[in-house]
């Protein structure tokens, strides 16, 4: 009986008897009015009612005290660097979090009153509607607030916008807004605008995507502080942006993705992103399908977190004698030609082994569908003479051919997009890096077993491991007790065995193999003082965000082929080192002398925000659009 009572305790204790509002005030040089709009906030009447209050500001390149007052006055301050009001609101929906009920924008120039909030929330919170936005010109203006010709501007919109979204609406330009946090979620993929047409965007999709969209009245106030506003160019933006989202489809149910290999079958960066971008898809009500090689025992298809794998080949080894393997490439391409008998809204194929690209181009051609392609890496020419020796000519051609088949390539990197466009691509292509799961990384438990340098990833020989081995010969005469962990599994590794025992490294470099859990490899990364990535060709260098995300400075090559690079500011998260081996060792001596003033973790947070994969799933689905 006890027992009984105690569960029912626990139970009423973890019922929700609180909503939660995130507020999201976008700012640039808002100084005179941000401290009197988060004042305002009526904290304890929200309180009475049932809510508790999250506030954001997005603090965009502003010149002033914006982002000090806000913090002073308790908000949580983004920073945004991409200019304009609508990246600011994009970065704004990207930072509530999904524990929040109700989403409600302010602007920061306080000619809203934030004590009106319960206002917009009592249609959300009795089912009323979806979405709710305060109405000055049906409300209470007062003098001065705003002139006639930007109320004739904002009569007109809310005009065309009854009338063609069916949208009972008075004010199309208001900057108060208020939304069930389903609808953010929903919407915030699709949001593109960057200036101040992005409220008419957020209307027409909102109606689009059919959620119920009203109006309330509110206070208007004059502003305090100046207008970015420029009526006449910004009105022509608003007025093109009707126009544009009249022709705006609703985005592909079910999508199609076409890769021989994947998680978590087979591991790895690309196999990775296809499986987090795909679970994140279900949860959005998307139809996911994944056509691959049968990985698996039993039956055709399978189900993992609402994904469904289709195995449409058998499992044929991808590796021969290190190299992949072109039977392989071919044999599942052959396979591809069974998606002519699936029902899909949208394709897209991994790029390697090339070979399926041509098999589903024919397909869309036949279904009249969109090839999508997603792109890891170009190796170009010499490369492809590294790889293959005198038959590299024909690797690269096919990889030349290749480029022209798609409609749409999705690129993983900006390094990748570079090197399509400076082959001549003509298609169009979109920057779509990894993702890192930033929570994940925080929750995951430091390994008591410390290390001064880890490195985590395959042992290929392109990676240069041996490189790093052979410069922790040369730190430990600096640093006898100096230790190297190195995780992972490859064709490399007993060469790098007998490279340890030979140089009387034993000691001081341990290869620890393969480790299946991910919460593993990032607490073995904490333990450590600098991630070492000596590779001279990546795609994107996940491990290197990875390892900013564990608050671990970075050393990695600045080779050209090395899109990791790119990732480093050097001083603040890294640095970037010769491929060679003393010059390697330097910089990792310099990076365990400055440890502390490295600020690896931080400049991940404002400069590598994009990579949250939240981000990342948002930056697709603006791909996913059905024609």
């Amino acid at each position: 009986m006890i027992k009984e009572e105690t569960a029912k305790s626990v139970n009423v204790k973890l019922i929700k008897t609180t909503k939660k509002i995130t507020l999201i005030i976008p700012c640039y040089n808002e100084a005179k009015g941000i401290g009197s709009v988060i004042e305002g906030l009526p904290r304890n009447k929200l309180k009475t009612e049932g809510y508790e209050v999250e506030v954001i500001v997005i603090d965009n390149n502003s010149t002033d005290d914006t982002a000090a007052i806000a913090s002073a006055w308790g908000a949580q301050v983004v920073h945004e660097h991409k200019k304009g009001k609508g990246s600011a609101i994009r970065a704004g929906f990207y930072a509530v979090s999904p524990d929040t009920d109700y989403v409600v924008m302010i602007d920061g120039d306080n000619t809203y009153k934030t004590q009106e909030i319960l206002r917009l929330i009592e249609p959300l919170e009795s089912g009323f509607c979806d979405a709710v936005m305060g109405s000055r010109l049906a409300g209470k203006m007062n003098d001065h607030s705003m002139r006639a010709f930007n109320r004739l501007g904002n009569w007109i919109f809310s005009a065309l916008v009854r009338n063609f979204y069916r949208l009972n609406i008075t004010d199309t330009l208001t900057g108060y807004f208020a939304w069930r946090y389903e609808v953010v979620e929903k919407m915030r993929p699709y949001i593109t605008s960057n200036g101040f047409s992005i409220e008419m965007e957020m209307i027409a999709k909102q109606a689009k995507l059919g959620f119920e969209t009203y109006s309330v009245p509110i206070t208007y106030d004059p502003r305090a502080g100046n207008s970015n506003l420029e009526p006449i160019k910004d009105g022509f933006r608003i007025l093109s942006m009707f126009f544009k989202q009249l022709r705006w489809n609703k985005p592909a149910k079910k999508i199609a993705f076409v890769s021989d290999a994947v998680y978590p079958f087979h591991v790895g960066g690309k196999e990775k992103r296809l499986y987090e971008i795909a679970r994140r898809l279900v949860r959005d009500d998307r139809q996911i399908d994944i056509y691959t090689m049968q990985w698996w025992e039993g039956g055709k298809t399978i189900e993992i977190e609402g994904i469904t794998y289709h195995g449409i080949s058998r499992l044929y080894p991808m590796y021969v004698n290190e190299r992949r393997s072109i039977k392989e490439g071919i044999m599942f391409s052959l396979a591809c030609f069974k998606l002519l008998f699936k029902s899909f809204d949208l394709v897209d194929v991994d790029h390697m082994p090339f070979f399926p690209l041509f098999s589903m181009r024919v397909v869309c051609w036949l279904k009249r569908k969109k090839l999508y392609a997603t792109w890891h890496e170009v190796w170009g020419c010499n490369y492809w003479r590294q790889y293959l020796g005198y038959l590299g000519f024909i690797g690269y051609l096919i990889e030349k051919i290749s480029t022209k088949i798609p409609n749409v390539i999705i690129a993983n990197s900006e390094h990748t997009t570079k090197r399509l466009k400076d082959t001549g691509v003509k298609c169009k292509v979109k920057s779509v890096p990894l993702g890192v799961d930033l929570d994940h990384i925080y929750d995951a438990p430091i390994n008591p077993e410390s290390s001064d340098i880890i490195y985590a990833g395959r042992l290929l020989n392109h990676k240069n491991v041996d490189l790093l081995i052979r410069a922790i010969k040369v730190v430990k005469a600096a640093r006898p007790d100096v230790k190297c962990t190195i995780i992972g599994n490859g064709p490399e590794k007993t060469l790098l065995v007998h490279l340890v025992k030979s140089l009387g490294l034993t000691k001081n470099v341990q290869l620890i193999g393969f480790l299946e859990k991910a919460d593993d490899v990032y607490g073995y990364i904490k333990a450590s003082k600098v991630l070492v990535l000596p590779s001279v060709r990546e795609g994107f260098g996940l491990i290197v965000a990875e390892a900013n995300a564990c608050n671990i400075p970075v050393v990695t090559t600045n080779h050209e082929d090395n899109a990791a690079r790119d990732l480093i500011i050097e001083g603040e998260n890294g640095y970037l080192s010769e491929v060679d081996t003393v010059h390697l060792a330097k910089q990792i001596i310099r990076v365990l002398d400055e440890k502390n003033n490295l600020k690896p973790l931080e400049t991940f947070k404002n400069k590598f925000g994009s990579f949250r994969w939240e981000r990342v799933v948002a930056d697709f689905e603006k791909m996913l659009v059905a024609k």
